[in-house]
């Protein structure tokens, strides 16, 4: 119909030259064709020569990103390098040559017709994967083609956008994507530039020994290939989800329900947005972390049907699922996105790792224990560096471990030099320039030919190399030992920890502020529970309790960032330790907005105030408590009284008789709480008409 009947007409031009109309249509035959070809060489069980997007089946604003890739932005020109691919190590030739000629049999890597359509060659080269695979990589970097291009940044899910939807009745499968980034096209304005020269997995006997090929498809090694495809995978995920008002659709839904701290029949054990079917079930829901994708559902029925419906809707639009990888309907499902979730019976909603990342992570700090302890300061930086990635991708799960990482990170950088006593770094007026460096350097090494004399005139003067260490080896921070002790503590269990993250059956929610004015400081707390038994009702568990009191003398001079984060940390331990936060949810409100930073961040670049944070996140893991610590307004605190409290007034907010809860706003939207925030928005974007979406208007509009 956009051809028109007479539409061969275009292809034969009077003139000789094709319209633009016609470029168009010979994009859209060589595609057809293309998708024909893929669709006639596959089975019911694989994609034997892989797959082509059918283009046509997309919504029509995305049809011709899925027809002919997502735009590259180039910066600047595209690189000329044309060296021949280096030769592979005869151990791996057959490996990699099986790799290679895979993609060219599914026409992902091309023949091109002569040398000039490449003005680009990309080295390749293998890597392990587990003990009898390869993965292969196709560097972009070397031939300078990442160099020449932007690519913009982009969200992936993580183990906390998963959670947000689950509850103890939730049941979840998984499933694969296949080729993931080769599942979409690479675009004609780069493909000059992906040239591959395969001369050397050529055998003589080959019938074919043309050397140059050209990527067609997203190649990984190439910067743009992860943006590009994750975009188009989340286009397919929304014609997935499809029409929420169709009974016949497994992701229907009708509503969407708000449970929301800060109202009077907020339920911790249920999440604080759930979208709802007609039959007052939980929609089920798909989360894709790059090619692992899984499926939630408000039971196992559920979940399978939309396990179902996400591998028929992919293969309709011509992207792979990879079916042999899909699992049953579970409560405890396997690893994704660096962290598993199981729904344990008599707990609620776990995180937890798995039992081989557990493994790994005892070995890892019982390793650098055992070298400290034993006087071992001369560190394989490559190898801390390593482990530490390791480490930092445990803490997905167990984020009370991410204070005691500080220890690797300081000493990750101690080669750098411009460090005090302890690891940090000095201030700006403090470092000394390059050439105080060399001259104080070379005077010591005169003197002393001592290794041990070196590395402390590089921890305290500076770097000798910009990048790493020059000999690979750095110096232990002095706090390292004691980090590893702690987290050495922390993975003591022969198995992963459950970390719970929403309770079953019963839970207290706790609402506190603190503040510290000058020199006094104040707190003050008021507990609410949900009790799932019809012989016990809901509502406030406590009277506000309050704190009031003056700083010591060795705390006064220290500043009001640490001061109003001791302030909120000592109160905590204190109703800790009497018993009444086990178990719980606990919400923390300052007007000091480095001392929220400084929790969610996990540390701080100030060592006190990183102490504070360590303090915080071992009570959380000490008394299985659900943490929150939020910012709000200096004028909120006055008004809530607890201003008043460090100053010793206690007539005011909620020492007055005021509700807790009037003065905790996690139920409003910005919007509701500042009247002007709208029209400043439509003095600027130039829409006096323009209106903010509602709740349900964010999962429809807002996609």
């Amino acid at each position: 119909e956009e051809f028109g009947a007479d539409w061969k007409a275009l292809l034969s031009p009077q003139s000789g030259t094709l319209s633009v109309k016609a470029k168009q249509l010979k994009l859209e035959l060589d595609a057809v064709r293309n998708i024909l070809w893929h669709a006639n060489e596959t089975n019911w069980f694989e994609y034997l020569s892989g797959s082509r997007l059918h283009h046509f089946r997309f919504p029509e604003r995305y049809r011709k990103e899925a027809r002919d890739g997502v735009k590259i932005f180039f910066e600047r020109p595209g690189p000329d390098s044309k060296q021949r691919q280096p030769k592979i190590k005869p151990e791996m030739l057959d490996a990699v040559r099986a790799k290679i000629l895979k993609v060219i049999k599914r026409r992902y890597l091309v023949r091109v017709r002569t040398h000039l359509d490449i003005k680009s060659l990309i080295k390749f080269f293998a890597v392990p994967k587990g003990e009898r695979d390869i993965r292969m990589v196709y560097d972009a970097t070397a031939s300078g083609l990442n160099a020449s291009v932007w690519t913009p940044s982009f969200w992936l899910p993580t183990i906390d956008s998963l959670t947000r939807c689950l509850d103890a009745t939730s049941w979840m499968t998984d499933r694969d994507v296949g080729d993931m980034f080769l599942n979409f096209p690479l675009h004609r304005m780069a493909r000059m530039f992906a040239g591959v020269d395969i001369g050397p997995i050529l055998k003589p006997d080959d019938e074919d020994q043309h050397r140059w090929y050209q990527w067609v498809r997203n190649a990984m090694g190439f910067s743009p290939s992860p943006y590009n495809s994750v975009k188009m995978a989340l286009v397919v995920e929304e014609i997935i989800k499809g029409d929420r008002f169709d009974p016949k659709n497994p992701f229907q839904w009708k509503f969407v329900r708000l449970n929301l701290p800060g109202t009077e029949n907020y339920d911790p054990t249920k999440p604080w947005i759930t979208k709802v079917r007609a039959d007052e079930l939980s929609a089920s829901d798909l989360f894709t972390f790059v090619d692992d994708e899984r499926v939630v559902g408000a039971t196992d029925d559920n979940a399978w049907e939309a396990s179902h419906a996400v591998g028929s809707k992919q293969s309709y639009v011509g992207m792979q699922d990879a079916a042999r990888k899909a699992d049953g309907c579970t409560q405890q499902a396997r690893a994704w996105a660096g962290a598993v979730v199981h729904i344990v019976p008599d707990k609620g909603v776990c995180v937890l790792t798995s039992d081989e990342k557990w493994r790994k992570t005892k070995g890892i700090v019982s390793k650098w224990l055992q070298v400290l302890e034993q006087g071992g300061w001369k560190l394989d930086h490559k190898e801390l560096l390593s482990d530490r990635g390791f480490l930092v991708y445990v803490t997905r799960a167990y984020p009370p471990m991410i204070p005691y990482l500080k220890g690797f990170h300081l000493t990750a950088e101690m080669w750098r030099g411009n460090r005090d006593e302890d690891g940090w770094k000095l201030p700006p007026d403090k470092v000394k320039t390059t050439a105080e460096c060399v001259d104080i350097g070379e005077a010591i090494e005169e003197d002393e030919d001592d290794a041990a004399m070196r590395y402390a005139v590089r921890k305290q003067f500076g770097p000798v190399c910009p990048h790493a260490p020059p000999d690979g080896v750095t110096i232990p921070a002095p706090r390292l030992l004691d980090d590893l002790k702690a987290l050495a503590k922390l993975t003591s269990e022969p198995s992963p920890p459950l970390r719970v993250i929403r309770p079953k059956v019963v839970a207290h929610v706790f609402y506190g502020f603190g503040d510290a004015s000058g020199k006094g400081r104040g707190s003050t707390l008021q507990g609410y529970r949900t009790v799932h038994h019809s012989s016990q009702a809901s509502g406030p568990a406590t009277d506000v309790i309050y704190r009031v009191g003056v700083w010591g003398a060795d705390v006064e001079t220290e500043s009001s960032n640490y001061r109003e984060l001791a302030n909120l940390v000592e109160d905590t331990e204190a109703e800790a330790e009497a018993g009444r936060l086990v178990e719980s949810e606990l919400f923390l409100f300052t007007d000091n907005s480095t001392a929220e930073s400084a929790f969610y961040k996990g540390s701080s670049s100030s060592k006190k105030l990183h102490s504070l944070v360590l303090r915080l996140q071992k009570l959380a893991m000490d008394y299985s408590i659900i943490l929150h610590v939020i910012h709000v307004a200096g004028t909120r605190m006055i008004a809530q009284g607890t201003d008043g409290c460090s100053r010793g007034v206690l007539l005011e907010g909620v020492m007055a008789g005021r509700s807790m809860l009037s003065f905790v706003d996690l139920d409003k939207s910005a919007i509701t709480r500042c009247r002007s925030l709208l029209p400043w928005i439509r003095s600027w974007c130039g829409q006096q008409s323009i209106e903010p979406l509602t709740v349900e208007e964010w999962y429809v509009e807002g996609h």
